[in-house]
């Protein structure tokens, strides 16, 4: 099938992944070198989990995965955490919250899909938001115990005070609140097809 060209804007953000890893080695930065080269790794899990599986992923999952990945990576490889602190931070704790939310959204309908849970919108709703909040939760708490143990990560410390812990999750939250709203949405008109055809649908489209 004819690939999406919101694709390419997927490929485009695994490329800045994939350039800020050389520059890192160039650099001399192996511990950004190596954050860099896992990020990139992981971009890939998608395109290998929807080939074994033989299913398809709408392109803006392939997208808010490498662009979130970006934002963390550019950020300390970069310096753009400090340069356009605090901004920068909370852009990627939104565009982050967006899309753990989204992989939970995608996650419970397959899971409906297979087990048929007849969900509910209610549930759905709930169900994105805890699920996009609590691993925003660990992966604060992974920066505190960087921080406690570590020293803080490539560009210093991760988190700079209560304020700024708590104004990430808020960003989080927000993410997670707007994939639930979305969601719910999709659900309510959907309900039938994620029973038969998933909102991943049954043909690849990569």
């Amino acid at each position: 099938m004819k690939k999406e060209h919101g694709m390419y804007l997927a490929y485009l953000f695994q490329t800045f992944i994939g350039l800020n890893c050389i520059y890192a080695f160039v650099a001399g930065n192996l511990v950004g070198f190596f954050s860099a080269l896992i990020m990139f790794i992981v971009t890939l899990i998608p395109f290998f989990v929807a080939y074994k599986m033989k299913i398809s992923f709408p392109w803006f999952v392939y997208f808010l995965i490498a662009l979130s990945l970006w934002f963390h990576t550019a950020g300390y490889i970069q310096g753009y955490y400090e340069m356009y602190y605090p901004y920068y931070d909370k852009i990627a704790h939104l565009v982050s919250g967006t899309t753990v939310a989204l992989l939970g959204f995608i996650g419970v309908l397959f899971l409906d899909r297979h087990w048929n849970m007849t969900l509910t919108v209610p549930f759905i709703v709930g169900f994105i938001i805890i699920f996009g909040v609590a691993l925003g939760a660990f992966w604060e708490m992974y920066e505190f115990l960087v921080d406690t143990f570590l020293g803080g990560s490539l560009g210093g410390p991760m988190q700079n005070s209560l304020t700024d812990t708590m104004l990430d999750m808020i960003f989080v939250l927000a993410g997670s609140i707007l994939v639930a709203i979305m969601g719910a949405i999709y659900f309510h008109k959907h309900h039938q097809c994620c029973n038969g055809e998933s909102m991943t649908g049954d043909e690849e489209t990569n």
